[in-house]
């Protein structure tokens, strides 16, 4: 074992001295960046990447209402149960959200819809608009669905010269959450809210 360990180590630093970096110092930073996040951690996320510039987020066109009511539906009905604001909003999303200054946008993964939400125009003296009625279909998941379409209606709202945008949710929904965290949303409380299942309130400032 001893000579075979030597002579490891001679062949080691022979290949060191024929190449521009020291190995071992490379190991060290591999070990240091692999224990900041795993090489698994780091597949998923290009594998994310990846699959994100295959989503396309579009303005709601009629033919998409259904998408639009199936894919809210899908996940109150799993946590919650579904409410008079709910019916109204997904029964006529033209008349509800649309006519009322709102949008609808939808997320085509290989032009399937597999995500929306809504901009919802609010008359308030704090905020213009509401994010809303945000669902990403469970197979589609881990394709940054969620994070594009908030991006996508943040920029229209910046567009139609909004300064406050609220949502609603609830604590239970911790990657709901997380998302509106990283679009920039922070915790509010004192907003009057027609869903017995709110019980956190969040508002993005598009000026800061």
């Amino acid at each position: 074992m001893p000579d075979q360990y030597t002579d490891v180590m001679a062949a080691i630093e022979r290949i060191s001295q024929q190449t521009r970096h020291d190995l071992w110092k490379a190991i060290e930073e591999w070990e240091y960046l692999l224990s900041e996040k795993s090489l698994l951690k780091r597949v998923e996320e290009e594998k994310k990447a990846r699959e994100s510039k295959s989503v396309r987020i579009i303005p709601y066109e009629p033919h998409y209402r259904e998408a639009f009511k199936s894919l809210n539906e899908e996940w109150i009905t799993r946590y919650f149960e579904m409410e008079e604001t709910d019916h109204k909003a997904l029964d006529n999303p033209e008349a509800y959200i649309l006519q009322n200054g709102g949008h609808i946008f939808v997320a085509l993964y290989k032009e399937e819809p597999v995500g929306v939400c809504a901009l919802l125009h609010m008359d308030d003296p704090t905020y213009d608009y509401e994010l809303a009625k945000m669902a990403v279909s469970p197979k589609a998941q881990g394709k940054s669905i969620g994070f594009l379409l908030g991006q996508a209606a943040a920029n229209k709202a910046v567009e139609l010269g909004a300064s406050n945008i609220y949502l609603e949710s609830n604590t239970i929904l911790k990657p709901a959450i997380n998302l509106y965290q990283k679009l920039g949303f922070k915790k509010v409380a004192g907003h009057t809210t027609p869903y017995k299942r709110c019980n956190i309130q969040m508002e993005l400032s598009l000026h800061e």
